[in-house]
């Protein structure tokens, strides 16, 4: 394949801070039993390529931990393979995320032994099933400088994306924005870009240099608006969740309960892969009730659950009713509790008798191993 791969883990760790406060926001879990990181990464595997380095700065230990020798992937390999990009450890040594030029500055060495000519940049929080070897071929065909992997608006989201392109009927792009909400007709980018390989090199090289470290702002804008760099978008058109904050995190999740979203994400010929971990099957109680929901293995299910997503090990006890919930793996829910509209990290207890109810728009949100 003529592209090495590259995944920024942490492009919003700040706005996900409820989940990132010990872990990397690729690590966070999703839908059951994935983890966000595993549909870029899967994506990139089922579009044959087998050169991926993940950018990863701080708390990234679970998320090593999930990668680990990367064989659910096909990427334990002798040339090429799978690699963490940790930052060098210097006496400057800034912990903080500033940008992604920043990131990719510790990807130099990786990327200048890389051997394909083209560079797929692409971010952990845009959720979908897109085989790349389209986009890769749309952006050799337009002899442009980068290729902006995005989807058509259609204005209803207030959330500001990364980048918005405005293209003439043309397809020409005439306008570039940063961090605003895509209105009706323009082009949200997925934080996805492909660029060729040398020029991404110069680009950070130079850019860095300068104390300038944010990609879309200090370099696709400034130099598109300087008329110095051209763009390509490809528009991709199927169902895409994006994780940008934690409301955004609730409501994907709780997307895949849709028949027409699970069928677009998950494909017999483009699998989504993870780390797999064995467990019996699921039991379900002889007064249980339950409707809408995903469910994973090696839970046990005594109460009613309507509308949920349970990783993992939970247990739901007698009496206990839940709805409109995320309860990540080894979350114990006592007998009685009622929770609506909730979000219960890892190894957590809710004591029995407890009524936890939040809103769609805010969710209830239950620390990792907390007991409430």
């Amino acid at each position: 394949m003529n592209m090495t791969g590259i995944i920024f883990s942490e492009t919003y760790n700040d706005e996900l801070n409820a989940f990132t406060h010990d872990r990397n926001m690729a690590a966070i879990p999703f839908g059951g039993r994935y983890r966000l990181i595993d549909f870029t990464l899967s994506n990139m595997v089922n579009s044959g390529i087998t050169n991926v380095g993940v950018l990863a700065k701080q708390h990234y230990h679970s998320l090593m931990d999930h990668l680990a020798n990367a064989q659910e992937w096909d990427l334990n390999r002798k040339n090429g393979g799978l690699m963490l990009l940790p930052p060098f450890a210097t006496e400057s040594f800034n912990q903080m995320h500033r940008g992604k030029l920043d990131d990719l500055r510790n990807a130099l060495n990786y990327l200048k032994g890389a051997a394909t000519p083209y560079v797929l940049l692409a971010s952990a929080h845009a959720l979908c099933n897109l085989d790349y070897r389209p986009a890769l071929e749309s952006h050799v065909a337009s002899g442009c400088d980068i290729t902006v992997v995005a989807t058509q608006a259609d204005g209803a989201s207030q959330e500001p994306c990364s980048l918005v392109l405005d293209c003439d009927p043309a397809g020409k792009v005439r306008s570039c924005a940063i961090n605003h909400p895509a209105p009706g007709g323009s082009f949200a980018g997925m934080g996805a870009y492909l660029i060729d390989r040398e020029l991404l090199i110069q680009v950070i090289r130079s850019y860095t240099a300068q104390g300038a470290y944010d990609l879309e702002r200090d370099f696709i804008q400034s130099q598109f608006n300087q008329g110095s760099l051209s763009i390509n978008v490809y528009q991709f058109d199927d169902v895409v969740l994006r994780v940008r904050n934690v409301t955004e995190y609730f409501q994907s999740n709780l997307a895949l309960t849709q028949d027409r979203v699970r069928k677009s994400l998950f494909r017999a010929g483009s699998p989504i892969y993870t780390r797999v971990h064995d467990e019996v099957p699921t039991y379900y109680g002889m007064d249980c009730a339950v409707s809408g929901c995903i469910i994973a293995d090696g839970c046990i299910i005594e109460g009613s659950a309507e509308h949920c997503v349970l990783s993992r090990g939970v247990r739901i006890g007698k009496g206990a009713s839940i709805r409109d919930c995320i309860i990540m793996q080894g979350s114990v829910v006592g007998e009685g509790s009622v929770l609506e509209n909730v979000i219960v990290d890892k190894w957590a207890t809710i004591s029995a008798g407890t009524e936890l109810k939040g809103l769609a728009s805010a969710p209830v949100i239950i620390r990792k191993g907390v007991t409430v």
